[in-house]
């Protein structure tokens, strides 16, 4: 079988973290399928220059990069069509030697919605994996309606959790073709570790109770709920937050929040941190904690249960599908900085087995959503 997948998110020379939850899943399905890797980026005048088709090889992938037209800031509805306009030359000519059997869409908007439009042009079935990119789109009628259209047409939507399968259903997808899939987790690095030798290795306290947080500092992320909680928790609790700055949220802003709460001294910003090291962050930690305002499936979740470390986690996205309860973690609701500091109170509290947790939460790896995700495309 061939498979032509596209996303706009996937790592790149200057971000390799960005979409590397796409990168694994495209990497896993490459070993039980002939696949092609098209990642499109956005292009206007004055603002980029460059060749319009860069060509690379990216940790084994084949990748190639074809730009399209957009307009900064406005006409972000036209943002779809712009992709499908621009990047149609680049498909007909790949298929002219490698026709692909299916069009693998890795977010619904502007992913999905282009490539149901090149797939009406070219007659290729093709399948919309649903992340917590559709719930921004709802936000928009215009964007509504191009991804209702999408969704209704494709011959399989793979969603990374059950709510957003639910939202795609109401949308008008068929409820046969929707296949919920969480994401998965590089197993060979996400593993259970040694806390004390993490924490010697990373020069972090071994007679305090860490909490560890691995996001980007935006404000959606619930890193202000999440120390206002700290300030409630006994004085030898201590957070790490793990990620750079980003929408707004930056170290002088984070540390301003725990300076007011009172906790400065009891918050580390780690900053980002390359990938390898992400997993001993969360092997150091007695849990790890995520109060996100929105998310579609949480990879810090699934890392912190990979490394048998319980999870505090507010109610969005695919929690409820990949955190088990009372068994891995607990379940909070978003924006509450009561609910939350008692969750983490009775996660601290309690005694865990790294061992346990890790069962608990049965976690799979990556290559077994592979075989997942290649049985829906057999399917079709």
């Amino acid at each position: 079988m061939k498979v032509l997948s596209f996303s706009y998110c996937f790592p790149n020379e200057t971000n390799s973290n960005w979409g590397i939850f796409v990168f694994q899943r495209i990497k896993a399905l490459s070993g039980f399928v002939d696949l092609q890797v098209c990642s499109p980026v956005p292009w206007f005048p004055f603002l980029a220059s460059g060749a319009k088709i860069t060509n690379e090889n990216w940790k084994g992938l084949g990748v190639s990069r074809p730009r399209f037209f957009y307009t900064p800031k406005i006409f972000k509805n036209n943002d779809a069509r712009f992709y499908a306009r621009g990047i149609l030359p680049w498909v007909k000519n790949i298929c002219r030697d490698w026709q692909p059997d299916v069009l693998d869409a890795h977010f619904v908007w502007p992913d999905g919605v282009g490539v149901s439009l090149i797939a009406k042009n070219l007659g290729i079935p093709y399948v919309i994996t649903l992340r917590g990119k559709l719930f921004e789109c709802m936000k928009e009628p215009s964007q509504v309606r191009q991804c209702a259209e999408a969704l209704k047409g494709a011959a399989a939507v793979i969603s990374v959790s059950s709510g957003l399968a639910e939202a795609a259903i109401e949308l008008g997808a068929d409820p046969a073709r929707v296949s919920v899939i969480p994401n998965g987790v590089d197993a060979e690095n996400f593993n259970i570790k040694d806390k004390n030798t993490c924490r010697k290795d990373l020069g972090l306290p071994e007679d305090k109770k860490i909490l560890v947080t691995v996001a980007h500092l935006g404000h959606r992320k619930g890193h202000h709920e999440v120390i206002r909680a700290l300030a409630g928790l006994p004085e030898d609790v201590c957070l790490i937050l793990v990620g750079g700055p980003a929408q707004g949220g930056t170290h002088e802003t984070i540390m301003a929040e725990a300076k007011k709460s009172g906790v400065e001294k009891r918050v580390i910003l780690a900053g980002p941190q390359p990938y390898d090291q992400v997993a001993r962050y969360f092997s150091t930690a007695d849990a790890s904690v995520l109060a996100s305002y929105r998310e579609g499936c949480p990879n810090a979740v699934l890392e912190s249960l990979a490394c048998g470390t319980p999870v505090v986690a507010t109610d969005v996205g695919a929690v409820r599908d990949i955190l088990p309860v009372p068994g891995a973690g607990c379940i909070v609701p978003r924006k509450q900085v009561e609910p939350l500091k008692e969750g983490i109170k009775k996660v601290l509290s309690t005694k865990w087995n790294s061992e346990s947790v890790l069962e608990a939460s049965k976690v799979k790896s990556w290559e077994q959503v592979a075989i997942e995700v290649a049985t829906v495309f057999q399917q079709i």
